[in-house]
């Protein structure tokens, strides 16, 4: 028992957003950190989207509420997930932010899901898809 309390003891929290950004942080200050995106509106509500800023993410979208940060999804080059594997990132994630739990199994789409009182990620992958391969931040 003293083991599986102490593995799990190497699983750092969930954040309370996105990598360093908090959620409610406004749309200027995710500009100026992650600059060479665009920023759009979809359904009334600001979105800024980095298309390929590194080698292993195609695009990286952050939605506000009221100009304020309220999730980010995180969609991988085809190329990384299929060198990689899904199966090696899902690995990756379990050990970055703990045990969590599979979402509702489907025939299309497959999701790991971890979460708490702040913050909701989500690991969503298509088999035979690498293009739809998906980490999901998103404020409670």
């Amino acid at each position: 028992m003293l083991l599986a309390l102490s593995a799990n003891s190497f699983a750092a929290a969930l954040p309370n957003g996105y990598e360093e950004i908090k959620w409610g942080t406004l749309f200027h200050k995710i500009m100026e950190v992650y600059p060479k995106g665009k920023m759009t509106e979809y359904n009334k509500e600001m979105v800024y989207t980095q298309e390929n800023p590194d080698e292993t993410i195609a695009s990286r979208m952050f939605a506000f509420k009221e100009g304020l940060l309220t999730s980010v999804s995180v969609t991988f080059e085809s190329r990384y997930v299929m060198k990689t594997g899904v199966d090696k990132m899902l690995q990756k994630y379990i050990k970055q932010f703990g045990k969590g739990k599979q979402g509702p199994k489907s025939s299309h789409m497959s999701t790991y899901v971890w979460e708490n009182k702040q913050t909701r990620i989500s690991f969503l992958y298509v088999p035979k898809r690498a293009d739809m391969t998906v980490l999901q931040f998103e404020k409670k």
